[in-house]
């Protein structure tokens, strides 16, 4: 049935891809540089464009045939671009090199627009005229009224200036405020911080539990040592004591921290320290300005724009700017309101073999009244948010998101400006598909589905998550996260054969697969999940969830960071039940390696909780006690209530090694197969190993490249 789904997407995908009309298409080329000193351009071979939008301008409505766009390689620095309904039947590509090669050739020389692998779409400027002050400290003033607060030097993020230095460290402040609508706006700071700081531009990043919040300063109170902001946070600061940790952190202080920089916006002057590897008159320094780098929408639902084709590009650098009294925090940064790349009202979109990077919010935003779009084989990384954020957030939802299929991209290293963006993020959307994607290193949840807390309609179904490797996700900064998570009912909605591994929150809440308010009607099937910081599956509460043929396995592994922190939870648990079947949970392998004199396999909440066990298979190589249910109670005990009559605690005898969390496939006389166990398909992105993080880089504030 899975396989049929599949195979259906896929020759829908082809044939939107190959529905051009039989006549040959027109091609026009751009060159952002002059390669005569001469001459009207007619987007001709011999006569370029000189921007996208010059091209995009001179496009005729009532054409019949696709036009083709080939850009030259090099950056194209623009102000957004936008494809309305008159530019329908569209491809915008990178030419091929012969072309390319004869405009290098014939080019009046121009340093700026230097030969790339691909043409690169930019929202950004360039800063040009670095100055040099000594020690590696360099100067720069930018050209227009613009607040700075990304760089990239020679394609690579520059940090801005943080304290503490170290940035996997934070801050504590001494207390919350004692007022609720005072205390979203700044806390008592403890001694030897903010006074001595130079603060007039400075930002305090403060964290909550899913969540941080942005402030910019209003004024400080030396007498009690309380700390004002121009902007709230969604919660008072303090509301969640176990995960926030009272942590914050100031950015943007203009003090010599070396590969940063800082930005005093009186003198609108750029300070750049580096660590003396690159010379900053010598390589490309842009800073993003545009907050949408590429747009494709349509006036309205009734006219959208349609059949677009973007493969063999970067779109890149676009920029987040947040107003003195705006409140930057909510749950997957959804606060935001711009990406890199924003469709709405469009259908029949390819975007294909594209990178989508450095950017200062999400990748990608598929909005309303979008059918029909196609993101694959694409890279979205480097993202200040989350990667690709799909449908819309308020309900009812008039004007729908369907048929989007997002397939075999890799979605990784995100949060780098808002730490709580999601990998991919489904709001309220239709028949989604998400298979072969490569999702990790993301600083919250590596895929989130639904947006409804409870049981109202969630305008959310038939959400298809197949086939996806997800890891590093958590990354010890936020709290309450999953590697794959969900909101409200969702029928139709299946989440299967992903491996999930490498979930780690900061202090708690940290689970492989989430099923959290209201997830209801939903089938977890052949999912390998292991090397959790607590349970490998979580429901907070739902309705006829279906868990069947998983692997969970290396659950709660966290140390808890602080001595009265909570500890893990198991491998299993259902918070909160009602007077409905919670879920059923049939021919799954838990492989528990915890050492010990006992350990939870399955923990409820509530004594009244309704569920159905059957031919599990359980197992402890240490011989460790495993306990079951509300009273936490012997496997036979468990089995008198009526569950898992079929189930035995026992060797699921694995092909692979094990302790290379090889958990895919088990032996021809496994006592899991003898119950009904199928053998999962093992993903070709993954790769052996059971380190916790795959990197040396996982426990930093930020990513260094």
């Amino acid at each position: 049935m899975m396989m049929i789904f599949f195979v259906l997407i896929i020759s829908n995908l082809l044939y939107t891809i190959h529905s051009i009309p039989p006549s040959l298409p027109s091609q026009l080329y751009v060159v952002p540089f002059r390669i005569f000193s001469e001459g009207n351009a007619d987007g001709s071979v011999d006569r370029p464009y000189t921007s996208i939008q010059q091209a995009l301008d001179h496009i005729d409505t009532d054409r019949k045939q696709r036009i083709i766009i080939n850009l030259y390689p090099t950056y194209h620095f623009v102000n957004t671009i936008t494809f309305t309904e008159q530019h329908s039947r569209i491809r915008l590509t990178t030419m091929n090199n012969e072309i390319a090669s004869f405009y290098e050739k014939i080019a009046i020389n121009d340093s700026e627009y230097s030969r790339l692998p691909h043409a690169s779409i930019s929202g950004g400027i360039p800063i040009t005229g670095w100055t040099t002050t000594g020690g590696n400290i360099y100067t720069a003033t930018v050209p227009q009224p613009i607040f700075v607060n990304q760089l990239f030097a020679n394609n690579q993020r520059v940090s801005r200036t943080r304290l503490p230095l170290n940035q996997s460290y934070y801050f504590q402040y001494a207390a919350p405020l004692q007022d609720p609508n005072q205390a979203r706006y700044g806390f008592q700071y403890d001694r030897g911080q903010f006074e001595n700081w130079p603060l007039d531009d400075a930002m305090v990043v403060v964290y909550h539990s899913w969540t941080t919040s942005h402030h910019y300063i209003d004024r400080i109170d030396t007498t009690n040592r309380t700390i004002f902001f121009t902007n709230p946070s969604n919660s008072p600061i303090g509301t969640y004591v176990i995960q926030g940790q009272r942590r914050f952190h100031v950015e943007n202080l203009c003090i010599w921290v070396p590969n940063s920089f800082c930005f005093v916006n009186a003198t609108r002057t750029i300070y750049l320290m580096t660590d003396g590897s690159y010379d900053p008159t010598k390589v490309q320094i842009i800073t993003p300005v545009e907050e949408f780098v590429v747009i494709i929408a349509g006036t309205d639902v009734t006219n959208p724009v349609s059949d677009i084709i973007i493969d063999n590009v970067v779109i890149e650098h676009n920029a987040w700017n947040i107003a003195r009294t705006e409140q930057a925090d909510y749950q997957a940064a959804s606060f935001l309101t711009s990406a890199a790349l924003y469709i709405a009202n469009a259908t029949s979109i390819v975007i294909s073999d594209v990178q989508i990077r450095h950017t200062g919010t999400y990748g990608v935003w598929i909005k309303e009244g979008t059918t029909n779009i196609n993101l694959m084989n694409s890279l979205i990384s480097d993202t200040g948010a989350g990667g690709v954020r799909v449908g819309q957030m308020t309900a009812p939802v008039t004007t729908p998101t369907s048929s989007i299929q997002i397939l075999s991209n890799e979605i990784s290293y995100g949060g780098n400006v808002f730490p709580s963006g999601v990998g991919l993020l489904i709001h309220r959307a239709t028949d989604v598909v998400a298979v072969d994607n490569s999702i990790h290193h993301q600083r919250y949840t590596g895929v989130s589905v639904g947006w409804e807390w409870g049981y109202n309609p969630s305008y959310t179904s038939n959400i298809l998550i197949h086939s996806n490797y997800i890891y590093n996700t958590g990354e010890h900064i936020l709290c309450d996260q999953g590697g794959i998570y969900t909101l409200g009912i969702q029928p139709g909605t299946v989440i299967s054969n992903n491996v999930i591994k490498n979930v780690f929150s900061y202090a708690a809440y940290m689970w492989g697969i989430y099923l959290d308010e209201g997830s209801s009607e939903i089938v977890v099937a052949n999912n390998v999940v292991y090397n959790i910081g607590w349970a490998g599956l979580f429901q907070h509460y739902g309705a006829n969830n279906t868990i069947i043929n998983n692997v969970f396995a290396r659950t709660s592994l966290i140390t808890p960071p602080q001595p009265d922190d909570p500890i893990p939870d198991g491998d299993l648990r259902i918070m909160l039940t009602e007077n409905h079947l919670s879920w059923r949970f049939i021919n799954n392998i838990v492989y528990d390696t915890y050492q010990g004199t006992n350990h939870s396999i399955f923990k409820s909440d509530s004594s009244n909780v309704s569920v159905i066990f059957n031919s599990n298979i359980y197992y402890n190589p240490f011989q460790t006690k495993l306990l079951f249910g509300i009273q936490q109670t012997s496997f036979e005990e468990w089995q008198k209530t009526g569950q898992d009559s079929n189930s035995t605690i026992t060797d699921p005898l694995f092909v692979g090694d094990v302790n290379q969390c090889d958990f895919f496939t088990v032996q021809s006389n496994s006592p899991a197969a003898k119950l009904g166990f199928k053998n999962i398909t093992k993903l070709p992105k993954w790769s052996l190993g059971c380190g916790i993080d795959n990197s040396n880089e996982s426990s930093n504030q930020f990513y260094h490249w």
